[in-house]
């Protein structure tokens, strides 16, 4: 990984935002215990700022998708609860067990097979149980081959702990609650009267903030909401009570006046006008702007300046109001002046979802803490 440091180039993670959302989240959702999840590099956020704000907001444990992402949180310094949400290779239980983490396991042989790479460990692997309710990911499907797990986890207390039990609810963020229904009904027939462990945790975001009354919710596993996305984008709650959390700014790096008809980027997309005041932006595709960005409207000098041609995989250009210097700070994501533009927003334009946009957000970029 190469971060672009010596670039006037940076994300922006607000502390402020994150401990207002934390703040938001819990108090919707009645949780005494709330995972975070920062897998995917913390959505796109940065992995390690991410989860330094989210501790430093008062969120319990993290959620990573991929144990890797786990072992760089441990590296970092980080000692609170971390879940791995998918599956790992059995052949990596110690690994998982060393570091004193959480691992997702959707079937006995799994378990079995664990055991053999835990023969001789000094510590206990914790387990959290998936359960397939209608996502059709991972997880039990039924409630004997479940029962058999719980089953085999207490016959085997030198080397497993049944620390936790979950489900993934696919539509919880919309008007319609149909199959979210049809989970929540699924998930009582495959585990009420089954022994649970110490942590119960069914509730994503949309689930933490809008059907608290239905499920249990000690335990959660937070995500959009806590970056500042709104889960059901507006269609359950307005955008309105959460703040958003990324601001993605850069400079330009480079300002000329243009004569009328000269195409700008790749394929000539676009024509300058009459003395029109182009300036460069050292941002482009490769760091994840989405292609389709062109035309979007970034903030200088507290105005709005469309991009301008194709964005190139580097760099992109925009149509400036005026003769303005190098240096000059351009907000492609955040406030200036009147004006702001969100993660939304910019879904919007490119026809795709925020989360998806912040996800791809790249390494090269680089990410800082502040307020």
């Amino acid at each position: 990984m190469v971060v672009a440091v010596t670039r006037p180039t940076r994300i922006k993670i607000s502390q402020a935002a994150v401990t207002h959302n934390v703040a938001v989240t819990r108090q919707a959702s009645g949780a005494k215990f709330m995972f975070l999840a920062v897998k995917a590099n913390a959505y796109g956020f940065g992995l390690i700022p991410m989860a330094q704000a989210a501790i430093k907001a008062g969120v319990d444990g993290l959620a990573v998708a991929v144990l890797d992402e786990a072992l760089a949180l441990r590296q970092a310094g980080i000692t609170v609860p971390i879940l791995i949400l998918g599956i790992t290779l059995p052949q990596y239980a110690k690994l998982i067990a060393d570091n004193d983490l959480i691992a997702t396991v959707s079937d006995l042989d799994w378990l079995q097979a664990a055991q053999q790479n835990l023969a001789g460990s000094q510590s206990t692997l914790q387990v959290n149980l998936g359960v397939d309710t209608g996502m059709g990911r991972i997880g039990f499907r039924n409630r004997e081959s479940l029962s058999e797990a719980i089953t085999y986890l207490a016959s085997q207390p030198i080397f497993f702990k049944y620390q936790s039990i979950m489900t993934h609810f696919s539509e919880s963020d919309s008007l319609a609650t149909d199959y979210f229904q049809k989970q929540l009904a699924n998930w009582h027939r495959l585990t009420d009267g089954l022994p649970m462990p110490p942590m119960v945790h069914l509730a994503n975001s949309g689930a933490a903030m809008y059907h608290a009354d239905e499920i249990p919710t000690d335990f959660i596993r937070a995500g959009t909401v806590v970056y500042g996305i709104e889960p059901s984008r507006g269609e359950v709650l307005p955008d309105n009570y959460l703040k958003p959390v990324l601001t993605l700014e850069t400079e330009l790096i480079f300002v000329k006046q243009m004569p009328a008809n000269v195409g700008i980027s790749y394929g000539h997309t676009y024509y300058t006008h009459e003395s029109e005041w182009v300036g460069t932006v050292p941002i482009g595709y490769a760091d994840g702007l989405p292609r389709p960005i062109q035309g979007f409207e970034v903030l200088v000098n507290g105005q709005k300046a469309p991009i301008i041609g194709q964005i190139a995989m580097d760099q992109l250009m925009i149509s400036l109001p005026e003769k303005l210097p190098v240096g000059t700070v351009v907000t492609i994501i955040g406030k200036q002046g009147q004006y702001e533009n969100t993660l939304e927003d910019v879904a919007q334009h490119v026809g795709l979802a925020p989360w998806v946009v912040a996800t791809g957000l790249q390494d090269r970029l680089m990410r800082v803490l502040v307020d």
